[in-house]
């Protein structure tokens, strides 16, 4: 199944209130899930295109061609204008693969994810990190700057060791400089409800020690980050 034809039966299926499910390719699925991270299929190909420029260049253009189906949810270029949805231009490719692969093996909890991302194969997800990653990150503007500066004073104490100062995370912790902060506000919810939406051990104790209005801080000032 190509990536157009997967499409057409996951909108058919939405719109049928059918399973997505059905999506599933069981070979795709297999070698998208078998490693740990920073492993597998899909991380190889990326290292691989890394020394390999005409590899490189043929995966952002399948990469490109997912984000524009992407962007009906995520926004041009992984932009998203929801405050509900991520921000993905700009964010650590290694992080992004450990998202695909929860989201196939239920460790992140999304219908609608789970079926787009079964319905491609190695190299259009390969390329659609590389795609994001490759982007620019922007800000998001206009944020009250006095909870900007409690949420400044926050990091400061509790998130900078594994962000960064600057807010761009590393190979495998994601960007969080110019996300939206009601996607951020959110995440740190489901860490803290453990509802299984969201899954880390390391986020479920921090984000159970913050109160609602460190959430709300914290998810100000890494919104404002450049």
């Amino acid at each position: 199944m190509n990536l157009d034809s997967a499409l057409h039966t996951l909108t058919h299926k939405l719109a049928l209130g059918g399973m997505l499910f059905a999506l599933c390719l069981p070979g795709v699925v297999a070698a998208q899930t078998t490693s740990a991270t920073g492993t597998g299929p899909v991380h190889d190909r990326i290292q691989e295109a890394r020394t390999n420029p005409e590899l490189e260049k043929q995966l952002l253009g399948k990469g490109k061609r997912v984000a524009a189906v992407c962007a009906n949810c995520h926004g041009d270029k992984g932009h998203s204008s929801s405050a509900d949805l991520p921000v993905l231009a700009g964010q650590n490719p290694d992080y992004l693969v450990e998202q695909v692969r929860k989201y196939i093996d239920g460790r992140r909890r999304n219908m609608f994810m789970e079926g787009m991302l079964k319905a491609l194969n190695r190299d259009e997800t390969a390329g659609m990190v590389l795609y994001y990653a490759i982007q620019t990150a922007d800000p998001q503007p206009n944020q009250p700057p006095a909870l900007v500066e409690q949420g400044r004073a926050y990091y400061a104490k509790v998130c900078v060791a594994c962000h960064g100062v600057d807010g761009r995370g590393t190979a495998h912790m994601p960007r969080l400089a110019g996300q939206h902060p009601g996607y951020v506000q959110a995440s740190l919810e489901h860490f803290r409800k453990r509802d299984g939406v969201r899954s880390s051990p390391e986020m479920e104790m921090v984000a159970r020690q913050m109160s609602d209005a460190d959430m709300r801080a914290v998810a100000a000032y890494v919104a404002a980050l450049p």
